[in-house]
């Protein structure tokens, strides 16, 4: 892996754990392995739009962010904004060229944010190719990386806000690819 090259890890707060569920907020970082963190990009996502795009809202999962901090459910009601517009200002923060982007497990993040995408149906005008913001072997997953290594995510910030897991995360990330 090209330690100049720019790499993204997201993270996603959402009410359901299935597949094409609703986002109610995108955390991401950009990073670099040799000059750490670049970037930051935070943006809230209104849970009617995704609805009625027709994403998952889960009543288990609605009942257990009522168990969740106070700060951790405010994170993602401030300033919501439709998913069609955080999806394309994401875009604009990944970038036209696809670069590696992590999630923390090989079936939620990515798999989520390209469900998304799909629903909006942001990549209709693309080639099947490009649908996506990145390729498909550009994806990659935190958690079987830290599991392998017997590496643990040191959480700092608020638990389930977001940017401040995704921070975390790229914290993590970078540890690992500088060993």
């Amino acid at each position: 892996m090209d330690p100049s090259k720019r790499q993204i890890v997201v993270d996603l707060e959402t009410l359901s754990t299935k597949s094409n569920g609703c986002i109610v907020s995108i955390g991401a970082v950009a990073f670099s392995i040799n000059e750490g963190i670049l970037d930051t990009f935070f943006i809230n996502i209104d849970p009617s739009s995704c609805k009625s795009y027709g994403l998952d809202i889960d009543p288990h999962t609605i009942n257990w962010w009522k168990e969740q901090s106070p700060e951790a459910r405010k994170a993602w009601q401030v300033d919501p904004v439709p998913l069609d517009e955080a999806l394309d200002k994401f875009a604009l923060f990944y970038g036209d060229k696809s670069i590696p982007i992590w999630g923390f497990g090989a079936n939620f993040d990515v798999v989520l944010l390209e469900n998304a995408f799909n629903a909006t149906g942001w990549n209709e005008s693309r080639p099947a190719i490009d649908k996506f913001p990145w390729k498909f072997w550009d994806i990659y997953c935190l958690r079987t990386l830290a599991n392998v290594l017997g590496k643990r995510l040191e959480k700092t910030g608020v638990n389930h806000n977001a940017l401040h897991d995704a921070q975390a995360e790229a914290k993590l990330i970078l540890e690992i690819l500088k060993s």
